[in-house]
């Protein structure tokens, strides 16, 4: 579950009370959480930010495993959202935009609920009160309440707000190389990533100056090369291994991307004759 891209994905409303002199348990620590304070005050420690006050209309943003310590100093009523999906936010908010401050000095992450974003609160703790839970609608709501935040909010509060999120970008590079081999095409890697195409593209441009296609057939002619280096391996294996409907099919791919036959190849790479 510590991966940047839960393939179980989660997102879920819930409305908590707690009574004066509580904590807050958050349960699900490897989950991202909005908190919505509705009413009362409690005292906020997350990790290196000691002893801040939040009122009704403010909102935190509580990292996955982040060292979370809370005293409530009023009875409390709360909105909490939870997903583990940070990276379908790119589409509403734009993460890789808001790095522009990703440098400045780290900040509590706390903002206040403005109106239009209030507007959207009330709708789910509406739908919450009359028992109306699913997934699609709670993924629906979550992409409201991000564009909401990127219309009323600037990206400078933005970042603030969400830097240990910015500061996950090689999570992408090691999620992708841990998983890509599970896909045989394009569009199931953008499913294991929970992006659509487009966005999987730019990602890819970003982080490896590639396509995700072209990148994918380079991998998988490096594998092939890594194959064709160990001589006890048969043809046969490799054929197998990567989809390839015929050995005729497999020789045309080594034409192909390295210029000859996969035994000429093979004797290349190993400098003597098999």
């Amino acid at each position: 579950m510590n991966s940047y891209f839960d393939t179980d994905y989660t997102v879920t409303f819930n409305i908590k009370k707690e009574r004066n002199g509580k904590t807050i348990q958050l349960e699900e620590m490897h989950l991202n959480h909005l908190l919505f304070i509705l009413e009362g005050e409690i005292n906020v420690s997350c990790n290196e930010f000691k002893n801040h006050l939040c009122v009704g209309g403010d909102m935190i943003f509580i990292a996955r495993n982040a060292n979370l310590i809370t005293e409530t100093y009023t009875n409390i009523r709360y909105l909490l959202l939870s997903f583990n999906n940070q990276i379908q936010i790119i589409e509403q908010l734009e993460l890789d935009a808001l790095k522009e401050y990703s440098n400045e000095r780290s900040i509590f992450n706390k903002l206040d609920i403005r109106a239009p974003l209030q507007g959207v609160l009330d709708s789910v703790i509406f739908y919450q009160d009359n028992k109306i839970k699913s997934r699609p609608f709670n993924e629906v709501k979550q992409k409201e309440i991000f564009l909401i935040m990127k219309t009323f909010y600037t990206q400078q509060e933005l970042s603030r707000f969400l830097k240990p999120i910015l500061n996950q970008d090689m999570d992408f590079k090691t999620f992708v190389f841990k998983h890509y081999a599970k896909a045989k095409t394009v569009d199931e890697l953008a499913q294991l990533c929970h992006l659509p195409i487009r966005l999987l593209t730019r990602k890819f441009k970003l982080y490896f100056g590639d396509s995700p296609y072209q990148w994918m057939l380079k991998q998988k002619a490096h594998h092939v090369k890594m194959l064709l280096i160990d001589k006890k391996i048969p043809m046969q294996q490799i054929i197998k291994e990567y989809g390839f409907s015929s050995p005729a099919h497999f020789t045309a791919y080594c034409r192909k991307h390295f210029g000859m036959t996969p035994s000429a190849y093979r004797k290349e790479l190993n400098g003597s004759s098999e």
